[in-house]
């Protein structure tokens, strides 16, 4: 309730602010997923079984609504999320008893120096302040962002943009977060100077005249400060009681990571490319023959190529390949992973109408050590098994959170996986509806052990912004 209160009477003086403010944006949006039917089938090693045919919704739909004034060098942003069900379960304040918070941001931006300085600070949702790109067909990258829900929504930055470098801009910032609010206390260990230097986040972007553009960052630490404080900090009783460890939630790095990034606008006509490079290493340990464990840094890369071509005025085509390499350890213990998705996706509008005809296809194969790279979440979908990468929902061994097959576990194992969407939208002035069937397929298998999984599902979608 602190936060709440805090947010409520910030969102108060920014909209009585609208009176002298030269803009005050009100946004609301929509998506919302029925899933007609849906089913799963599984061989496990020759024993054969199946879910039964049945209707629901996607738990990710959502609905938020947004406020933002804007005033000469000022800006301000306040949100709110509401998930499928209607409650706020998504965003957890834990100083209310660890209650649903539906404040999903709530920041402000301050320009100094003709804008040459730009300070952000407050709550913020998937934020990479323009220097990390999407890929044309998965989407986010395999690449932290600045802020984020997962590793910490809090955020406290400076950017710079000199006016004598054209295309230069760098950013610069720390995890600071509220004195009181959404579970952050003054005193607590990770909150203080001293660990802070440790959870500096670095960005750096330069575009040149021909409008190619160079992204890179650096983190030297991740750590579980903000809603999500990780499985290491939680802390479970027999009588179902929860506790959680302020310092190791908050001092604990996850894994350093760095990136850099090319966007190619102009290679050739029609193609806008995206090339991305990210590292990642963190504090791993192995047991010896003789049972003692030794610590190391273990080391995971990303290469991931992303396209998209406008073929005709009404038909787009995107291409992406991401290769994923986990070294020794980095995973889990004795485990290491090759993985790579190739997707592809394309879109026809109608002439004449206000229709489009659409795909969305991926394979994948993966190849791992041990059988633990996987492991399977609540919902059945099968994804890496580490923490470093777990709230990435991409690094899977199916697109779009499908039921799919999971390995054995002790043995060197092989995963593939395939995925089709085709899928037909009405278009809104608005937002759009969607009606599609999903196929998935994936299979985990050693020299003597197979199991596979085929599901489908006839997902119904509508999305509005207003």
């Amino acid at each position: 309730m602190k936060f709440n209160r805090f947010m409520l009477g910030v969102a108060a003086l920014a909209v009585g602010s609208g009176a002298f403010a030269q803009t005050v944006t009100f946004h609301s949006g929509i998506d919302y997923t029925t899933w007609g039917l849906s089913q799963a089938r599984y061989n496990n090693d020759g024993e054969k079984t199946n879910t039964e045919p049945s209707a629901g919704y996607d738990p990710d739909g959502n609905m938020t609504v947004d406020v933002s004034v804007r005033a000469q060098s000022f800006e301000f942003n306040l949100g709110l999320y509401f998930n499928a069900d209607g409650g706020d379960e998504e965003y957890i304040d834990y100083s209310d008893g660890g209650k649903g918070t539906p404040f999903y941001q709530g920041n402000m931006k301050v320009g100094f120096f003709n804008d040459q300085v730009q300070l952000y600070t407050g709550k913020f949702e998937k934020f990479n302040a323009g220097y990390i790109a999407n890929g044309a067909v998965l989407g986010e990258q395999y690449i932290t962002n600045l802020s984020d829900k997962d590793y910490g929504p809090y955020l406290t930055g400076l950017e710079f943009i000199p006016q004598r470098i054209s295309g230069l801009k760098f950013f610069a910032g720390f995890p600071i977060l509220p004195i009181r609010g959404n579970g952050i206390q003054a005193d607590w260990e990770g909150n203080q100077w001293k660990n802070l230097g440790k959870k500096v986040k670095l960005a750096a972007s330069y575009q040149f005249a021909n409008d190619m553009t160079i992204n890179a960052g650096f983190r030297p630490g991740t750590y579980y400060d903000g809603v999500d404080r990780g499985a290491k900090a939680i802390a479970t009783d027999d009588s179902g009681s929860t506790t959680f460890n302020e310092k190791t939630a908050f001092t604990k790095s996850m894994f350093g990571e760095g990136y850099v990034q090319a966007l190619l606008p102009n290679l050739a006509d029609m193609l806008n490319l995206v090339v991305s490079y990210d590292i990642r290493y963190r504090d791993a340990e192995y047991a010896t023959i003789r049972g003692t464990t030794k610590e190391h840094k273990a080391y995971a890369h990303t290469v991931g190529i992303s396209g998209q071509m406008n073929l005709t005025e009404q038909f787009t085509l995107g291409v992406e390949d991401r290769l994923f390499y986990a070294g020794d350890d980095y995973i889990t213990s004795d485990e290491k992973l090759l993985y790579n998705v190739f997707a592809v996706n394309g879109e026809y509008a109608v002439a004449g109408t206000q229709c489009s005809l659409g795909f969305n296809l991926a394979g994948i194969f993966a190849s791992d050590a041990m059988g633990k790279s996987f492991v399977a979440n609540s919902d059945g979908d099968i994804k890496i098994n580490n923490g470093a990468y777990a709230s990435n929902k991409d690094l899977a061994l199916t697109l779009n959170e499908m039921a799919s097959a999971s390995a054995k576990g002790g043995d060197a194992t092989k995963y593939m996986g395939a995925y089709a969407k085709p899928y037909f939208k009405y278009n809104f002035a608005n937002g759009d509806l969607t009606v599609a069937a999903e196929l998935a397929y994936t299979r985990a298998f050693t020299s003597d052990y197979s199991n596979t999984c085929l599901a489908y599902r006839i997902p119904v979608g509508v999305k509005f912004e207003f």
